[in-house]
């Protein structure tokens, strides 16, 4: 997140348009939309610019009180802290509908704030409808601001007043004009894994703050949530996930918009985290995530979560499982923790550190020739009666690291002298966690 920047929390009842209201304003579809209530769960930050002026929206789960829920307590939770943490609030309302006891409520919350309180009525889809506008008068917030954010009609006016707070505390929000994020240069680190294997534990306290909600209900996040953080006087990104299930031939739509956030958050990362639950036997799916990063260039640790429930000899069966299946990936570590107590967390950034360096790794032309030379004295590779060589050889590319070579025949569908050269570049210049890349040319 970038310094500085005044942060606008959205609050409303569940389905007012709290996320359709960030996708208009964003003029993006970040925030996933869905028909389904309380699809939105975590705190996310969503950064916006209007008349020269940057904030951040605040996307918060729908309050409801009345549910005795867990999930409804844990999200009221997460929007109380935006409360707090925001420098301005927008109150959504649904111009469609009367005042029921639940905006009452939630006005009731707001007005115990000290807070500037922007009263925005939604669904105000065309002039001459029906609506019940001047009820809300009675919040004491000012007349609503009546909008519709999936068509799009005066937000021009909601901006206008967002600006308004923040010139309002124009000397603390002195450097909150457009500025260079210092988001710039810092390693994105993705936890990944199946649903309710611990990701979300394992992310609050790395950052050290619930900022995700942790259920034992199956997909309980929905969106990727991410959070920068200093250790040692370096900056890393680290970013939750929803879980990414085995494919079905009739996915839900709101599973499928998850997974879309997933992977694109797989592909802006550097290094991955793929936990797996030590309780549990290795599946396909397990295998199908380590796959699909290394596809994706991105470096990988597995993580063993749970250790604190897994029998040793069980632990000791997965870890041989593992090490049997990934022949494909003899190049990633492991290691063992215990998100919940926080059992091995430190030595995360150990590995985050070295995987980062390794990725980053450049090999000089002279001592990959020096390599392929030695070998090529050592151990000969026929086809076809042919002689195998490599003319030459370079690295091209790092994070991750991509390697030109040269030879004296065509080799693009022979892998088994592709994984030759692989293997032998790892054996000599490590390259621990990461995927190698190659172009070949003849």
């Amino acid at each position: 997140m970038k310094k500085n920047i005044p942060k606008i929390a959205i609050i409303g009842k569940p389905n007012v348009g709290k996320s359709t209201l960030i996708n208009r304003i964003c003029s993006s579809t970040e925030a996933i939309v869905h028909s389904e209530p309380m699809i939105t769960r975590d705190r996310k930050y969503y950064i916006a610019e209007w008349d020269g002026y940057e904030f951040y929206l605040m996307d918060t789960g729908g309050i409801d009180l009345k549910s005795e829920e867990k999930l409804s307590n844990q999200i009221f939770k997460q929007t109380t802290k935006a409360i707090e943490e925001s420098d301005g609030i927008i109150f959504l309302v649904d111009l469609k509908f009367p005042i029921s006891p639940l905006d009452e409520e939630i006005a009731s919350i707001l007005r115990k704030t000290n807070k500037k309180i922007i009263l925005v009525g939604n669904k105000w889809d065309n002039q001459t409808g029906s609506y019940y506008t001047e009820d809300f008068l009675k919040f004491g917030f000012g007349y609503p601001i009546m909008v519709s954010a999936i068509h799009g009609l005066n937000i021009g006016d909601l901006l206008d007043e967002i600006v308004c707070i923040i010139k309002e505390h124009r000397e603390q929000f002195s450097e909150g004009m457009v500025e260079e994020s210092d988001e710039e240069g810092v390693p994105s680190i993705c936890i990944l894994g199946q649903p309710n294997v611990g990701k979300s534990t394992l992310f609050n306290n790395i950052i050290d703050e619930e900022r995700v909600i942790v259920d034992e209900v199956e997909g309980t996040t929905r969106d990727s949530i991410d959070s920068i953080i200093n250790v040692s006087n370096k900056k890393y990104k680290f970013v939750d996930t929803a879980g990414l299930k085995k494919n079905k031939l009739k996915e839900e739509n709101l599973e499928f918009y998850s997974k879309l956030r997933t992977l694109k958050t797989i592909e802006k990362s550097d290094i991955s985290l793929i936990l797996v639950d030590s309780t549990k036997e290795l599946t396909n799916q397990d295998l199908k995530i380590i796959e699909l990063c290394i596809d994706k260039g991105v470096s990988v640790c597995i993580l063993f979560n749970k250790i604190d429930l897994a029998d040793n000899e069980i632990l000791e069966k997965l870890i041989y499982s593992f090490n049997d299946k990934l022949y494909f990936a003899r190049f990633i570590p492991f290691l063992q923790i215990s998100a919940k107590n926080k059992k091995g967390i430190d030595k995360i950034f150990e590995i985050v550190d070295m995987l980062l360096e390794e990725r980053n790794k450049r090999v000089t032309d002279n001592k990959l020739m020096q390599l392929f030379k030695g070998l090529e004295q050592e151990k000969a590779i026929y086809l076809k009666e042919k002689k195998f060589k490599i003319k030459f050889i370079k690295q091209i590319r790092v994070s991750p690291p991509g390697f030109l070579v040269f030879s004296n025949m065509d080799i693009k569908k022979k892998e088994n002298i592709k994984k030759f050269i692989e293997s032998r570049i790892r054996e000599e210049f490590g390259f621990t966690g990461c995927p190698i890349f190659f172009k070949f040319k003849f």
